[in-house]
């Protein structure tokens, strides 16, 4: 069985594609485009994965797409019939385009697919990934994204090949939503900025405004005086939401006050609260003491780690938005499918030693050729002395995080490393953090957790700050609140990766890295090596390492 995973027309389109259940390849079309989080049919995707696999369309058994077309047009027709009468042409635009340009199945056709097409729900496909990829039998699974057709947030149970909803509720009332109206309240893009409002969080104080959010809720349901997601496309709030934050909309171009930190600590501890809520439910209406968390706000790193008061063991996968959907959705789909882990490393790897000797020499840059032996000694020394490293090794990484093959790294342990970064390399804001990698075997030595955290979604406690007087052993990878997004790596995980954490600590005595992805200001993450030299000489990055290609300006 040979089947292509889909997901389109939202955020983060992707394909990937299986064979007997076994995930061979995946990638977001982003990545070719270079259009953050693009929503187009991932064309670009499709081929690579067909190359990697060496298959062509007409070898796809079955396509997989992440929802259901005809229930979300449902739910889009429903919206406009709430509009004013002014919107019928962007409806007659909606359902031309439905019929055209975003009907998955034409699409298909049209580059020459004649096979089965199966359409999963959109929160089962999120689920699906989630649970499928888990080391557990049985598990409850908490799902909240945006929307997807309808639902906005579900509670499942797993046990075997089955999966079960408990509890779900329904656009308009989303926690996601939300989230990213305040998200572009505050100025920042929705879809793309909310990890920029859980980073300012912590700089703020969540009392002047908890309540007023508050004031937004009734019981599970959300009052959409305050929203426009049912009547607008240009904005997603009201009038009335200012009047009832009495704080006006922040531009892109403004500065950040105090009143834009304390909304957005408001906001996530609001969010986590109702976070903790459906935790609770999910374990009185499972009994699971596993809980595989999925949808796009499985990023909320901060929050995720309420999980582990109310359950014992807790998933979380390494693309839980959309982009991993369209690999859940075929898990769904695959009968007989035997769990089994996934590795995020499933896109385009560059081992062509000579065509990449080539960019070097084109872009008249100087290099040093190192073995195994000799590499990772001398990048852990170069590291160690302050020098900013861009590392690109084998498979990239599926999903949002960079995890030790598409990276800039750093020294944790200078505490204006974390300014350096944000300012001269990323030219971005000053309060965003950055995640530390650790070898999984020391994690518990520097983070107050003791658990695998495989792909950088939960934020922990730093340890130092517990004691008398507090110590701050790694200044540049510790927010301001004393916590830390952080990622164990183990040899299996990542063996390359995992050699250059155990030369830095045999170097410094800390098998910690500061890990941020390879990309500058608004850009996606590097997949291909043109594309890693040329960022690398238009930036301030100090060395590029590509394979074991060590490159000098």
């Amino acid at each position: 069985m040979v089947q292509l995973g889909l997901s389109a027309f939202y955020h983060d389109s992707a394909a990937c594609l299986l064979i007997d259940g076994k995930v061979l390849a995946a990638v977001e079309e982003e990545r070719f485009t270079g259009i953050k989080h693009d929503n187009s049919f991932p064309f670009n995707s499709i081929n690579w994965c067909l190359s990697y696999a060496e298959k062509n369309i007409g070898d796809i058994n079955q396509v997989c797409w992440y929802e259901n077309p005809e229930t979300k047009k449902d739910r889009v027709l429903k919206i406009f019939k709430k509009r004013p009468i002014r919107t019928f042409l962007k409806k007659r635009k909606f359902l031309k385009e439905f019929e055209t340009s975003s009907n998955p199945a034409k699409i298909l056709r049209s580059i020459g697919y004649t096979g089965e097409i199966k359409y999963t729900d959109h929160h089962l496909s999120h689920a699906a990934f989630s649970y499928y990829t888990s080391p557990f039998e049985e598990a409850a699974i908490l799902t909240i994204d945006g929307v997807g057709e309808w639902e906005t947030l579900t509670i499942s149970y797993a046990k075997g090949d089955i999966i079960e909803k408990k509890f779900h509720l329904n656009f308009p009332n989303s926690l996601g939503m939300l989230y990213s109206t305040i998200t572009a309240y505050l100025g920042f893009k929705p879809n793309e900025g909310e990890y920029k409002v859980m980073g300012l969080a912590p700089y703020g104080d969540p009392a002047k405004y908890y309540d007023k959010i508050n004031k937004i809720f009734k019981d599970d349901d959300i009052k959409q005086k305050y929203f426009a997601w049912e009547y607008s496309d240009k904005t997603m709030f009201t009038s009335r939401l200012s009047n009832l934050l009495k704080l006006a909309p922040r531009h892109p171009e403004d500065p950040l006050t105090q009143d834009h930190k304390d909304l957005a600590s408001a906001l996530q501890k609001i969010y986590e609260n109702k976070f903790m809520k459906y935790l609770k439910i999910a374990k009185n209406l499972t009994g699971s003491t596993n809980i595989c968390l999925a949808g796009g706000c499985a990023y909320n790193g901060v929050a995720n780690n309420k999980a582990n008061i109310i359950f014992k063991k807790v998933f979380i996968p390494f693309a839980p938005s959309d982009a991993g959907s369209a690999i859940g959705s075929c898990l769904h789909q695959y009968t007989g499918y035997k769990r089994s882990p996934v590795s995020p490393f499933l896109g385009p790897e560059y081992n062509d030693s000579t065509e990449i000797l080539k960019l070097i020499k084109d872009s008249n840059l100087k290099h040093i050729l190192f073995q195994d032996e000799a590499l990772f000694p001398k990048i852990a020394d170069l590291i160690a002395s302050g020098k900013i490293i861009a590392w690109f090794q084998g498979r990239m990484e599926f999903g949002a995080r960079a995890l030790g093959n598409r990276s800039i790294l750093a020294t944790p342990r200078d505490p204006k490393m974390r300014e350096k970064l944000n300012y001269v390399i990323k030219k971005r804001e000053g309060f965003r953090p950055f995640a530390p990698s650790v070898l999984y075997e020391d994690a518990n030595k520097w983070f107050l957790f003791k658990n695998e955290v495989p792909y950088m979604n939960l934020v922990v406690r730093t340890v130092g700050y517990d004691k008398t007087p507090p110590t701050v052993y790694l200044p540049s990878a510790t927010h301001i609140d004393n916590t830390a997004r952080i990622h164990t790596v183990t040899e299996q995980q990542n063996p390359r990766y995992y050699k250059l954490l155990q030369e830095l600590k045999k170097l410094t005595g800390f098998g910690v890295v500061l890990n941020t992805s390879f990309n500058l200001k608004d850009e996606t993450i590097t997949m291909a090596p043109q594309q890693a030299i040329e960022r690398f000489c238009n930036s301030e990055i100090d060395y590029l390492v590509i394979n074991n290609f060590l490159i000098i300006k």
